[in-house]
């Protein structure tokens, strides 16, 4: 027996588990030794009593204690408490005490067992870690990011954190959770493409579980959800356990969504934008195998500002929604629509179908005939619709898109409600656009050129003066025609550069024949951008001024064209040129839009007639009028003629015999370099 004591007393000691028996019979109270250490006792030093031990306990924590011992004894309940401790040196602890009734061999002796371990030590590791695990507690609730494990062999799922039962939909005092606990959580549509991942897993050495899910909560709540766990393994590689994480992302899924509704869809009509389009466009274009025709139909609006600036954005928008519902009725569930423009829709018809896309086109156009009603009134709204069709007409999506846009411009232009693509109206060439590019150091690189085309007299066929033109020679094309970069030139700011550079080379040369004995006028060509830009006369002064020139050197020409834009401004400028001294010339008369009334207020001395009346004078008696009744206006109002494309004898003699002053054409002479014209007069008055 005393052997048996001593192995007891040191089990105690190594678990530091005390211990107080009581003898319910006579009242006897024992300690073991490792009871006397649990309460800061030397062995010996205080006679054992159950008195003694509560006498240990906080003062505010004894009366459980007590009432513990005591249900206990009567009743036969076991407890287990925690009770704060202060030892006989002042130091607190923390006690663990269970106590539990024992009855005797003979069952009319009874013992009541109570065994403390001091657990301050975990206490305090508790303490300091709590508010560690309560941080991480909230951060995972913040994230929605929960922990779990699961056994290899028997499935269990086991886990400490809230969020994970949270996300499984779990109480925390359910049963044991199994795998398959949670397989009846999933949506059914994910469930074998989720317990496939989970098998890969548990099977392939190295494969991490990484799967994204909806789980199907109470009263069909669906949350989506990111599960990652790693599988560890014991020394022989069989799987132990699937270690892990769940998230629910169910947040920034939404999220995603709506960055993926507003990244490719319109607000207002909620069909796909311009950018959907495109993506669409190019995946049909692309796709492997042979090219699948597609056609493209882009609708416009003409009409929509003045909606929009009239009845305000909410009207406007309710219209484009009444627009979008009205053409999608008219399409098949294969064909696209989309909002590609403030007022503008997007059809594309692809396969066979698009045989009808002329059909299509005009259905939809036709369906515009139709009145919409906005805020109870009915307003006509009316349709543009071009085609473009790939692989006819472009192969790739941005140049399908192009010739769809050249299309319905053409049919705005041309005032027709359809237009398929013709590459016989599209003005429109990249290569042409390329070489504005090119421009902006042409200018400093000597390539821009000064040619002269000579005006006579009709009477006497002496040099009156010259039109200066511009030339191109590009070091790679060669010499540019005008017709491809003039007109894009005078769409941009470069218009500025190029008027002031021939200006500067018509002085220099107005000089340099000078010099020579010949004083010739040269008239150079205005735009609209010109007249506008504000420095026109002050620049020509100075220019003038820099060589000793005068206004008589450089004459003026505009078309009426250029007037329409802001011709209040324009007439100030023109004004303000003639009061100096400047000839102007009206150039290609009777091919603008500009009223006759113009003519009695703009301070013009010559009218140059169009070369498309001239050339066509003699076939065309309608012509022949025009010209005859235009140099009768002209004199009447004191202006000198000139004839543009006078390019035959014939046409001459005609001009002649209706009065007209100058003739400018193929007749008297090309276009010739500035360099070569004097000695072109110079052998011309040897001949006259």
């Amino acid at each position: 027996m005393a052997h048996l004591h001593d192995i007891l007393a040191i089990s105690q000691e190594i678990t530091r588990r005390g211990c107080t028996i009581l003898n319910l019979a006579d009242g006897k109270v024992s300690w073991s030794a490792q009871q006397h250490r649990n309460l800061g006792l030397k062995y010996g030093s205080v006679e054992p009593s159950i008195a003694a031990l509560i006498e240990r306990i906080l003062p505010d924590e004894r009366h459980l204690l007590l009432e513990a011992f005591e249900h206990c004894v009567l009743s036969g309940t076991c407890f287990v408490l925690e009770l704060r401790a202060q030892w006989q040196d002042g130091g607190d602890h923390v006690l663990r005490v269970c106590g539990h009734r024992v009855a005797g061999d003979s069952y009319e002796r009874t013992w009541f067992a109570c065994a403390t371990v001091d657990i301050t030590d975990q206490r305090r590791l508790h303490d300091q870690l709590l508010p560690a695990c309560c941080d991480l507690e909230h951060a995972q609730e913040i994230a929605h990011l929960g922990t779990w494990t699961a056994d290899a062999r028997t499935g269990i799922v086991e886990t400490s954190s809230p969020e994970a039962y949270r996300i499984f939909s779990m109480h925390q005092d359910s049963l044991p959770i199994r795998l398959e606990d949670l397989n009846r959580r999933i949506d059914p549509g994910d469930l074998e493409r989720v317990v496939a991942a989970r098998e890969r897993a548990f099977t392939v050495p190295g494969e991490r579980y990484n799967c994204q899910y909806r789980a199907v909560h109470a009263h069909d709540d669906v949350r989506h959800v990111h599960s990652l766990a790693d599988v560890t393994t014991d020394a022989a590689g069989s799987p132990l356990r699937m270690v892990g994480v769940i998230q629910d992302i169910t947040e920034i899924r939404h999220a995603q969504q709506e960055i993926q509704r507003l990244a490719f869809f319109d607000d207002t009509t909620v069909l796909p934008n311009r950018v959907a389009m495109r993506q669409r466009l190019e995946a049909l274009l692309g796709a492997p195998g042979p090219a699948m025709p597609v056609a493209l139909l882009i609708v416009e609006l003409p009409s929509f500002r003045e909606i929009n600036l009239t009845l305000g954005h909410v009207n406007a928008d309710t219209l484009l929604g009444d627009v979008a519902r009205r053409v999608a009725g008219m399409l098949d569930a294969d064909m696209h629509l989309s909002r590609t423009g403030n007022a503008q829709f997007t059809v594309i018809v692809q396969g066979s179908q698009t045989q009808d896309a002329a059909r299509i086109a005009n259905a939809i156009a036709t369906a515009f005939e139709t009145t919409f009603a906005i805020a109870g009134v009915h307003y006509d709204i009316g349709a543009y619709v071009g085609t473009a069709v790939a692989p006819l007409h472009a192969r790739e999506a941005t140049e399908l898109l192009r010739k769809a846009d050249v299309a319905v411009h053409q049919a705005r232009k041309n005032g027709r409600s359809c237009m398929v693509y013709s590459a016989d109206d599209d003005p429109y060439d990249p290569a042409r656009l390329a070489l504005l590019g090119q421009f902006r150091s042409a200018i400093s690189d000597g390539q821009i050129e000064l040619y002269c085309q000579p005006k006579v007299s009709m009477a006497t066929g002496a040099v009156l003066g010259v039109e200066a033109l511009v030339r191109w020679r590009h070091p790679e094309r060669g010499m540019v025609p005008p017709a491809e970069f003039v007109p894009l030139i005078e769409s941009s700011e470069l218009i500025h550069a190029l008027t002031r550079h021939m200006l500067q080379e018509s002085v220099r040369q107005s000089l340099a024949w000078r010099q020579e004995g010949l004083s010739l006028p040269i008239a150079v060509n205005l735009s609209t951008r010109n007249l506008n830009g504000g420095n026109l006369a002050s620049d020509l002064q100075a220019l003038l001024a820099d060589c000793g020139g005068t206004p008589d050197w450089i004459g003026l020409e505009i078309t009426e064209s250029s007037l329409i834009v802001n011709p209040g401004a324009s007439i100030a400028e023109l004004n303000t040129l003639s009061r100096l001294g400047f000839q102007l010339y009206i150039d290609d008369f009777g091919t603008g839009y500009s009223s006759l009334s113009y003519l009695s207020t703009l301070p013009v001395d010559v009218i140059k007639i169009d070369h498309g009346f001239t050339s066509n004078m003699l076939s065309d008696k309608r012509a022949a009028s025009i010209v005859k009744a235009t140099i009768g206006l002209a004199h009447e109002l004191g202006m000198a003629v000139v004839a543009e494309g006078t390019a035959s004898r014939e046409i001459r003699d005609a001009l002649l015999a209706y009065g007209c002053d100058e003739a400018q054409g193929y007749y008297v002479a090309p276009p010739l370099p500035a360099c070569e014209f004097a000695q072109w007069v110079r052998t011309r008055e040897m001949h006259h």
